[in-house]
């Protein structure tokens, strides 16, 4: 008679010496929780991908390696700003502070602590950089540009980054300038926004001129610029024909009358020549020749004296 046969079950599977690793079931917890206290992250430098947009380009490499050798002994202690990457799960786009992940990876640091700020913009990158004065003027100009080529006013745009709309007009000087305007930039001889807004508006009058003067390897700043602004449009002014008598009275000068120097002020941030051949009409006030071309009577309180020069 033959045996039944008896089905088995092979559970030899189910012992496993090696448990499988399991997700950590209140990860994304402890991460809202951190969020929610403000408290920083340490996230992986690996996942954080820095921001195409980010207005600052430029970085000097002395400061990047003192930057380096700080974080390789003491660690990044200012953590950055970070927002939840728009279009990859599990990577991060960086708001600010990218010299700190730059130097953590050259550090070979795996982590950097870090803030979540999901609300940021690109406007709150800008005022950040200006804020810590890191900020260049081209890159000022460039982000400006930017927002204006997307459709937005100058006054808007200065009253989200919460400085005076001359400021922007000033910076759109360094966009596409003339070359020596370019070079006087890019040498570092003058930096100054406003000095090259002026500079750049005379160069439209003055073209050669101001080639000249700037080839010249003259000092660049909003005096110097002032006095030549008086120099090109003093010799604007029409010149009146004497009568008779008057050209037979200079006949009899033996001397020429001796040139006045100019006189360089700063009033409520602008940059003028005081008038000395003519006299105001109201008592205790200048007249003053301005660097954009206009004449104002101005009260003398309000005239800061920059220079001097003497022809």
């Amino acid at each position: 008679m033959k045996k039944p046969m008896i089905a088995t079950l092979d559970l030899t599977a189910l012992d496993r010496t090696t448990p499988m690793p399991t997700p950590d079931p209140i990860a994304k917890e402890r991460t809202v929780t951190a969020e929610v206290l403000g408290r920083p992250l340490h996230i992986p430098v690996r996942d954080i991908d820095e921001d195409p947009g980010q207005p600052r380009k430029d970085f000097t490499a002395t400061s990047m390696e003192e930057l380096e050798q700080s974080v390789r002994i003491h660690g990044v202690k200012t953590p950055i700003s970070i927002r939840p990457h728009p279009t990859e799960p599990k990577r991060w786009i960086l708001n600010f502070g990218a010299r700190r992940l730059r130097a953590s990876r050259a550090a070979g640091k795996t982590t950097i602590p870090a803030f979540i700020d999901r609300s940021h913009t690109d406007y709150q990158q800008v005022i950040e950089n200006l804020q810590r004065e890191d900020l260049k003027p081209r890159e000022l100009a460039m982000f400006i540009k930017k927002k204006m080529d997307e459709g937005e006013k100058q006054a808007h745009i200065a009253e989200l980054l919460g400085v005076n709309r001359s400021m922007v007009t000033n910076h759109l000087a360094l966009i596409d300038p003339p070359s020596c305007i370019e070079e006087i930039y890019a040498s570092g001889k003058c930096l100054s926004a406003k000095t090259l807004y002026d500079l750049r508006n005379l160069h439209k009058e003055f073209p050669k001129d101001v080639d000249r003067w700037c080839a010249a390897n003259q000092e660049i700043t909003r005096a110097t610029v002032s006095a030549l602004s008086a120099k090109l449009r003093g010799t604007q002014k029409t010149a009146i024909t004497p009568s008779k008598n008057e050209r037979g009275s200079e006949k009899q000068r033996s001397s020429p009358t001796p040139a006045l120097p100019s006189l360089i002020v700063i009033v409520q941030d602008r940059s003028g020549t005081v008038d000395l051949q003519h006299a105001p009409q109201q008592a205790n006030h200048l007249i003053v020749n301005f660097s954009d071309g206009k004449q104002e009577e101005v009260p003398a309180l309000d005239c800061q004296i920059q220079q001097i020069i003497f022809h």
